[in-house]
C-alpha cells in the first residue's frame, strides 16, 4: 500500500474515489441536488512535475470535485443542512471540510500540513467567469449531443468560428473539457500544416486594436 501511495504523489494527478458504484452513487446524489456523502476528488500534483512551482519541501495540490449540486437542497451524508438552494460560504467551507477529510484517510499527515487552502464553490465559479453556467467548468454535459460537430454549437462545429482567421479553443470544443490542453494542440496543429501567418495588430473600423492568425493555401 505504501508503495502504490508513492507511486501516486508522483503523478501529476489522480483520483479518489470509491470506484464505479461510489460514482454512480455521487453522481446520482448531485443530480438530485444532493450534495455528495462520498464524492469523486481529482487531486491535481502540480510540483510532482514542476519542483519549482513551490519552496523546497513543500507542495501545492489543486482538488475538483466531478460531481456537484448547481444549486444544493440537502446533504446525503445527513450532515450539513442547506435546504435554500445556494451557495453560501460557510456551506463552501463545510463542504471542503469534508473533501480534505476523505483525502486525510490516503494522506495522513495532511490536516497539519495545510498552511492555506481557497476554495470555490459552483457559484463563485460562475460568478468569476459568466461562461461556466451553473459552475460547470466542462461547458456542457460529455453527451452525444452535446459533443463531436454539435460542440459547441450545430453550425459551428470544430474550432472555427464564423470569423476568419479566429479559432475556438478549450472545454467547449472538442474533444471536450479535461483533456490538458486537447484542443489547442489541434488548432495549432491544423495551422502548422498549412502557411501561418501572424497579422499585424491594427485599428479596426471601431478604433479597436485586433490580432489573429490567418492560414494561407
Amino acid at each position: 500500500m505504501a508503495g502504490r501511495r508513492r507511486a501516486l504523489f508522483a503523478d501529476g494527478d489522480c483520483a479518489c474515489s470509491d470506484g464505479i458504484n461510489g460514482v454512480s452513487r455521487a453522481v446520482n446524489e448531485a443530480d438530485r441536488g444532493l450534495l455528495p456523502a462520498d464524492p469523486t476528488v481529482v487531486v491535481g500534483q502540480p510540483t510532482a512535475i514542476d519542483k519549482s512551482r513551490a519552496p523546497e519541501g513543500r507542495c501545492i495540490i489543486w482538488i475538483q470535485l466531478q460531481e456537484m449540486p448547481n444549486h444544493p437542497i440537502g446533504d446525503a451524508a445527513g450532515e450539513i443542512q442547506s435546504t435554500d438552494g445556494t451557495w453560501s460560504p460557510d456551506l463552501r467551507e463545510r463542504y471542503a471540510d469534508r473533501v480534505i477529510a476523505k483525502l486525510a484517510q490516503q494522506i495522513p499527515n495532511l490536516l497539519g500540513a495545510i498552511q492555506k487552502r481557497v476554495v470555490f464553490s459552483p457559484a463563485d465559479l460562475e460568478a468569476a467567469n459568466p461562461n461556466l453556467v451553473g459552475g460547470d467548468p466542462h461547458a456542457g454535459a460529455p453527451t452525444p449531443n452535446q459533443f463531436f460537430i454539435f460542440r459547441p454549437m450545430p453550425g459551428v462545429p470544430s474550432h472555427h468560428t464564423p470569423i476568419p482567421g479566429l479559432y475556438h479553443i478549450g472545454a467547449s470544443t472538442h474533444p471536450g473539457a479535461g483533456l490538458h490542453g486537447a484542443s489547442g494542440v489541434l488548432v495549432a496543429q491544423a495551422l502548422g500544416a498549412g502557411k501561418v501567418k501572424r497579422a499585424c495588430a491594427s485599428p479596426s473600423a471601431q478604433g479597436r486594436e485586433i490580432g489573429s492568425f490567418r492560414v494561407e493555401p
